[in-house]
């Protein structure tokens, strides 16, 4: 059982700052591929990281200047090629799986949600064939309850995933959002990364372990899972992320 450790405020951190805080408390680490670590600019100190250390990686792309379901076509391309980039980059450093947000629904594609969608898988079917060509493996994240977002259930993220040889990111949080946790916990076969964090069920707070409402316990129902679960922390504070992780360690002993 492995557990690692992402927190999207250390990507504003100097990624060696950043290691300082992650290598001492976890042995795997999600890196945020935004903002001070974007992926591209920090292959040497990744390398070295890898060299100096036992640390085992994976990547998150990045959401916040990207969207795979851009109805204009410059800026799905922009998007699609920094995916592409990231899935080459992790492949050449060794480390992996890349997570995947879905495309974004912005205020013009709220008034056309399936042609939204239709990009979406298309852009996909680009980044899972340059995955399988380099010998990656990328995971489709299910989003949580919020009016811009896809994927939130089990059979739109099925519609996504058919034919593709990608994987699934869980992120149990999320699910409880929209109340699909038992609904995509069906397609457990299809996870390689699995993200657990809290909150109350009506939106994605990201609460230390044990301090909202998610049923953790189903997490004990992924007997035969090879791949990772990641403590999404809210903020960098490593006592709180190492709680979470003990408790997550006690919850699937």
């Amino acid at each position: 059982m492995i557990i690692g450790f992402s927190c999207p405020p250390l990507t504003v951190k100097p990624f060696s700052q950043a290691a300082e805080m992650v290598v001492p408390n976890f042995q795997h680490w999600e890196i945020i591929s935004e903002a001070d670590h974007w992926l591209p600019n920090i292959q040497n100190e990744v390398k070295e990281l890898l060299e100096t250390s036992n640390m085992k990686l994976s990547v998150h792309g990045p959401y916040s200047d990207v969207n795979l379901a851009a109805f204009d076509l410059g800026t799905r391309k922009y998007a699609i090629n920094v995916f592409l980039d990231i899935i080459n980059i992790s492949a050449k450093l060794g480390i992996g799986p890349v997570t995947v947000h879905p495309g974004v629904i912005g205020p013009i594609q709220h008034w056309d949600r399936p042609r939204a969608l239709k990009f979406t898988r298309e852009s996909l079917e680009i980044l899972a064939r340059e995955a399988w060509d380099n010998s990656m493996l990328i995971a489709l994240e299910n989003m949580p309850d919020m009016r811009f977002t896809t994927c939130q259930t089990a059979e739109e993220i099925e519609q996504m995933m058919e034919g593709l040889k990608i994987g699934m990111c869980f992120d149990i949080g999320h699910a409880h959002t929209t109340g699909q946790i038992s609904e995509i916990m069906a397609l457990k076969d299809k996870f390689i990364n699995v993200h657990v964090h809290d909150n109350e069920g009506q939106k994605d707070q990201h609460l230390p372990l044990g301090q909202g409402t998610a049923d953790l316990s189903v997490l004990r129902e992924l007997t035969g899972y090879k791949g990772i679960f990641i403590i999404e922390a809210k903020r960098p504070d490593m006592e709180e992320a190492v709680a979470s992780k003990q408790y997550l360690e006690k919850l699937l002993d």
